[in-house]
C-alpha cells in the first residue's frame, strides 16, 4: 500500500499519531505500507513510537519508509512504483486523531510506557523534571537493560526527586491496569504514547495524548496545559 506523507512529524506523539493514521489505513497484518514524502530521517525513538502505534492501530508488522529504511533507498526497491498512491496523509489527519484523545484537562496520573523508554528519553525526561514537584503520580517505564544505566547516570534519581517513579521490566497496560486504577482512583491518564491511548480505553481509563513536556507539566500542576 503506497502512502504519501505530506507532513513530517515533530514530536514523539506526532510520530505515534502518524503511525496510527497509517495503521488504520492499512487495516490488517498483510497490508505493508510504503511511505514516501517524509522530509527527514526519524530518530530511533521516533521510529519506535511510529511503529508501535502502527502495529496497535493496524496490526502492521512491516513498513517501508522510502529513502530512510535501508531496504527502501528508492521507491522501486520495494515495488512502490507499481502502486498508485492509496492516500496522502496531511497534518490535519494527524491532528484529528490527536484531538480524539484531548477531551479533558484534569488528570489523575501520567504514564510513559508502551513503548518502554530509551536512555535518551529518560535523559530528556530527567531534564524536564528539574525544579518540579509533582502533585500527580508520574510513572516512567523502561527495560531491565536500560534501567541500570539510568541509575548510573543519575537520571532515575533526578526523576524520582520530583516525585516520579522509574519502573523496569513491566508493561503498564498488562500489569493489572484496571485494578491499579480502581485501587488509586485513577481515571484520566496522560501519556505521549499513541499506542497507549488506543489500548487504555478498554481498561476503564480516559486516555489523553500530549507531548512529553505537556505531560510533565500536568504531573506538576494536575492538569494539561
Amino acid at each position: 500500500m503506497r502512502i504519501r506523507a505530506d507532513w513530517t512529524p515533530v514530536t514523539l506523539n506526532d510520530w505515534g499519531a502518524l503511525g496510527a493514521v497509517i495503521g488504520r489505513l492499512a487495516g490488517n497484518y498483510w497490508a505493508v505500507p510504503v511511505v514516501e514524502g517524509l522530509q527527514r530521517v526519524p530518530s530511533s525513538d521516533e521510529l519506535k513510537h511510529f511503529g508501535a502505534a502502527m502495529a496497535s492501530f493496524g496490526s502492521s508488522a512491516l513498513f517501508h519508509l522510502v529513502g530512510i529504511t535501508p531496504e527502501a533507498a528508492r521507491l522501486e526497491d520495494v515495488g512502490g512504483e507499481k502502486l498508485s498512491v492509496h492516500k496522502g496523509v496531511k497534518e490535519q489527519d494527524v491532528r484529528a486523531l490527536q484531538s480524539a484523545y484531548a477531551g479533558e484537562k484534569e488528570i489523575d496520573v501520567v504514564v510513559f510506557s508502551a513503548p518502554q523508554l530509551s536512555l535518551y528519553e529518560l535523559r530528556t525526561l530527567a531534564g524536564l523534571c528539574e525544579g518540579r514537584k509533582f502533585v500527580k503520580p508520574l510513572l516512567a517505564v523502561t527495560s531491565p537493560q536500560v534501567k541500570p544505566d539510568a541509575d548510573r547516570f543519575g537520571l532515575t534519581e533526578r526523576i524520582e526527586r520530583a516525585g516520579g517513579h522509574v519502573l523496569s521490566g513491566m508493561c503498564f497496560y498488562q500489569s493489572y491496569a484496571r485494578e491499579i486504577a480502581e485501587a488509586n482512583g485513577w481515571k484520566r491518564l496522560a501519556t505521549n504514547s499513541t499506542k497507549m491511548v488506543n489500548i487504555l480505553g478498554g481498561y476503564g481509563y480516559v486516555p489523553l495524548l500530549a507531548t512529553m513536556e505537556q505531560c510533565v507539566e500536568a504531573a506538576e500542576k494536575g492538569k494539561l496545559p
